[in-house]
């Protein structure tokens, strides 16, 4: 593969400083991690560019790593200019607002709030490799613990990935809980912890009695040898159903690659028929643990999840 348009001059632009951000940011490997706060650089990129913004969960150069490849493969496939610019969570909202932006991918939750709040328009939805194009989330607690029911976390500490961005590393549970007629407001202690990997360490050690992580952390934790074994945790309330790793919640839609009202209806449609027949394999989605992208998954289940916890653009129209 060849990287020496738009997206080569945008890394050799960033590299310098960007490496540093990479040294510093969340060591979670797992590339559809939650969302942290990342401080991204402006760089004058090629004006005549296509810009597909994607959010940044650990670093520039970690999202240009994870996704600039299918960037790459648009520009080659309809021989036009694009240009992948990293964003944090608040730059993703500015970005669309200002209308810099034509193409996003980000979490689901991010992206159901730009659509809500700009009428952006999902054209397809990652699937990754082995779990396919949906994902949820799990409660969990230490083996010996005595929470045994979804009512028995009242009065405990419990902790997770942030409050108003993270979906299978905190909203998904929280909705979950509600549902069962358990609030936030009755744990002993409800915290922040942005990385994965530290929540399940915490709950390990006992440092807080339950935490909220995404479908297949714990698998990951063991591939990556931080844990030996996934039954160093036990997963609360498990969900019943055949998906290939177990949860406590609902599944929901993965990543979506969307479209802002800016964006040139042709190109609109040519990006979204190129999206769909990258072929399983490809070297465009090895980085970023995909087997390819689905048709658009049903969204509406997010939406609703916003408007029910009253998070960011609850009170705004759905697009």
């Amino acid at each position: 593969m060849r990287f020496n348009r738009p997206i080569l001059r945008l890394i050799g632009l960033l590299a310098p400083i960007l490496l540093l951000l990479a040294a510093c940011g969340d060591t979670d490997s797992d590339s559809s991690a939650e969302p942290t706060e990342v401080p991204i650089v402006e760089v004058a990129g090629d004006a005549e560019a296509i810009k597909v913004g994607v959010l940044a969960i650990r670093s520039a150069v970690a999202a240009n790593s994870q996704y600039g490849p299918i960037v790459e493969y648009l520009q080659q496939e309809l021989d036009q200019s694009f240009e992948l610019v990293p964003l944090g969570q608040e730059e993703l909202f500015e970005q669309a607002e200002l209308g810099a932006i034509d193409f996003f991918m980000a979490n689901p939750l991010s992206s159901v709030q730009v659509q809500r709040l700009y009428d952006a328009e999902f054209l397809a939805t990652l699937a990754r490799n082995g779990t396919g194009s949906e994902f949820g989330g799990l409660i969990i607690v230490r083996p010996d613990s005595d929470i045994v029911e979804l009512e028995d976390l009242r009065g405990r500490s419990v902790t997770c990935v942030a409050f108003e961005t993270a979906a299978a590393g905190c909203n998904f549970q929280v909705l979950h809980l509600l549902e069962a007629g358990v609030s936030t407001d009755e744990f002993s202690d409800f915290t922040e912890t942005p990385s994965q990997d530290n929540i399940v360490l915490a709950v390990l050690n006992g440092a807080v009695d339950a935490g909220f992580i995404r479908s297949g952390q714990l698998e990951r934790m063991v591939r990556d040898g931080t844990i030996g074994s996934v039954d160093e945790l036990r997963i609360l309330d498990p969900f019943d159903d055949d998906h290939v790793h177990p949860h406590t919640t609902a599944l929901y839609p993965e990543w979506p690659f969307a479209a802002l009202p800016g964006a040139d209806p042709e190109l609109v449609e040519q990006v979204r028929s190129q999206l769909l027949s990258i072929p399983e394999g490809h070297e465009a989605l090895v980085n970023a643990n995909a087997s390819g992208f689905v048709e658009p998954e049903d969204y509406g289940p997010l939406s609703d999840l916003v408007v029910t916890l009253k998070l960011r653009t609850w009170d705004a129209d759905a697009g």
